[in-house]
């Protein structure tokens, strides 16, 4: 009927249209998309020829059918989770990680009752309505128990839920008598004015706690995500203390659990990998609307439609929003990690859009998200290369060297890979042989960096890879191996290249020249070692010469000029040690 024409079925799931699926044939489409209506959680779904533009604005002839699910109360229900921190007091519940698992459990409930996770923790009114939800707290707190049980010695799952369940009565208690205090309310006496008030009297122990109840107090009426995360930015755009931003970045980090805000902030992106990338970009604090390089940043007032979400990146940009950048940077990792594909076009556009996403997750030799995103990577590069299991693991993550090019990222994923829960485990053995493979194996530094770099920039890569090891968890016996391998390649580079031959040429001024050989012992230049102590000989024996400083500066005619040229010469010589 309609020759070629793609045929996308939307699904509406959450509250948001989604692309559910595709078919050449409307009849198909249609039929495709009363099986989907059947599924939990499709609230309704639609047939529409493929959009030009966004789904979310779609004109009624652009909808050639449509079926909604009839309301009906939806049973609130826990969500799965694949882990749960150990808590050893009832505060620890407070803190991120296990905030982290809160958010995850609750999400039907915290969303169906427009709530934070630290909301409900700190109202009393709220936490008995979640003990009275039938069985819903009981089941999470079995699921808990059963995950903590297994980081123990000595305690069973019954015991543990007693420990919990004791926790939460007394987070209970914690609540009630803050309620009792009568503590000054925000929207009357301002921001600012009641949490110096609770920082000046209060004690020290109980400040950040009581910060968080009268901040839960008004964020509780305001009964909707979007609603609370602008408000959350007001506050963070008028707060003047420490622990106001350390309250703020919790309650603005339970917000980003909800899928309107996140919607909100990067709008309705057709493909996942755009999405990601976007995600990414905010928890880089970017602008999602590059800035004329000219142009001078402006900064919005409450009242501007585009507040809250500038305002958010700005704070992000200036790491006032620690705990909120790690959800950005944690969704795009289980996202990742998902079967959910990176674009709605072929395998070969999707290797090109998660190419694309390795170079936003590792700009450099550090991974955005730590040995977590990198095993991410993998099991998305499995199924990229449509191989499964342990084996499809290891094929994985040799055919991301490749991909990541360059030899520092290279390094920086293997090191991430093998701190993570599969590396510590099933690919520790290959993970171990790809690193000799890629460093221990390259004969010369040219072998190792393919890229066409000037010396300084090709040894400043592989000291930068040098450190790494350094910090790295790899055994010290192995560390070591591996960075004197390193060092026997920049010695060769150094000597074969006559670097030093060229930087020490006596037809350049000496200062030039001294200045010169410095520069290559920095410690970004070249690591402590053989390579290093080439020119720090040479550096040596010239300030062994007589007369060694008139010399310096005997082709510099300005007597001021002179002495900040020895003085930068001094500075530069103690930054490298040689002055103890």
């Amino acid at each position: 009927m309609f020759g070629g024409t793609t045929f996308e079925i939307l699904a509406l799931r959450e509250g948001r249209w989604i692309i559910e699926a595709t078919a050449k044939h409307q009849e198909v489409a249609q039929a495709e998309a009363a099986k989907i209506l059947s599924r939990a959680g499709i609230l309704g779904v639609r047939v529409i020829k493929e959009a030009k533009g966004s789904i979310d604005r779609l004109k009624p002839e652009d909808i050639l059918f449509e079926k909604m699910k009839p309301k009906t109360e939806e049973k609130v229900f826990i969500q799965d989770v694949d882990d749960a921190p150990l808590c050893h007091a009832p505060s620890d519940l407070f803190v991120g990680e296990a905030r982290a698992t809160i958010n995850r459990l609750f999400r039907n409930y915290l969303d169906k009752n427009n709530l934070t996770a630290t909301e409900v923790m700190h109202a009393p009114r709220e936490l008995k309505r979640l003990l009275d939800e039938g069985t819903l707290l009981f089941s999470a707190v079995g699921k808990v128990s059963t995950f903590q049980v297994r980081k123990m010695e000595d305690a069973t799952v019954n015991q543990r839920r007693d420990v919990l369940f004791d926790f939460i009565s007394k987070i209970q208690a914690r609540a009630n008598n803050a309620a009792e205090q009568r503590l000054p309310r925000i929207r009357v006496d301002g921001f600012n004015e009641v949490l110096d008030g609770i920082i000046a009297n209060a004690p020290k122990e109980h400040v950040s706690y009581l910060i968080r109840y009268v901040m839960s107090v008004e964020l509780i009426e305001n009964r909707s995500f979007l609603g609370k995360f602008g408000q959350l930015m007001e506050w963070g755009w008028k707060a003047q203390t420490p622990q106001a931003m350390e309250a703020i970045d919790i309650f603005v980090s339970d917000t980003l659990y909800n899928t309107d805000v996140l919607r909100d902030m990067i709008g309705n992106p057709r493909e996942l990998g755009t999405a990601l990338v976007t995600l990414l970009c905010v928890a880089e604090g970017r602008p999602l609307v590059e800035e004329e390089e000219d142009e001078e940043p402006v900064e919005l007032t409450p009242e501007h439609q585009d507040f809250s979400n500038s305002t958010f990146i700005r704070l992000i940009a200036a790491g006032k929003l620690p705990e909120s950048k790690q959800v950005l940077v944690d969704r795009v990792r289980r996202q990742l990690e998902g079967l959910s594909p990176l674009t709605r076009g072929d395998r070969e556009e999707e290797r090109e859009v998660f190419v694309g996403l390795l170079d936003k997750l590792i700009p450099d030799i550090d991974i955005i998200g730590g040995p977590s995103m990198a095993q991410a990577m993998t099991t998305r590069q499995s199924t990229i290369i449509n191989k499964g299991g342990n084996k499809g693991m290891r094929e994985a993550a040799e055919t991301m060297l490749p991909a990541l090019g360059d030899p520092g990222r290279a390094t920086g994923y293997l090191l991430a890979m093998m701190d993570s829960e599969i590396g510590q485990t099933v690919l520790r053995n290959d993970l171990e042989t790809l690193l000799d493979k890629l460093l221990v194996h390259s004969q010369t530094i040219n072998h190792l960096i393919r890229d066409k770099l000037p010396p300084n920039k090709k040894m400043a890569k592989v000291t930068s890879i040098y450190h790494h090891i350094q910090k790295s968890n790899l055994p010290e016996q192995r560390k070591a191996a591996l960075t004197d391998r390193l060092d026997e390649l920049l010695v060769s580079y150094i000597t074969e290249g006559k670097i030093l031959d060229k930087l020490d040429n006596p037809e350049k001024p000496l200062h030039v020249r001294a200045f010169m050989l410095v520069s290559m012992v920095q410690p970004e230049m070249l690591p402590k070692g053989k390579a290093s102590n080439l020119a720090r000989n040479i550096i040596v024996g010239h300030l062994r010469r007589p007369n060694f400083e008139d010399e310096l500066v005997a082709g510099i005619p300005d007597p001021s000029e002179k002495a900040k040229t020895l003085r930068k010469f001094h500075e530069q010589l103690h930054r490298c040690g040689f002055f103890g």
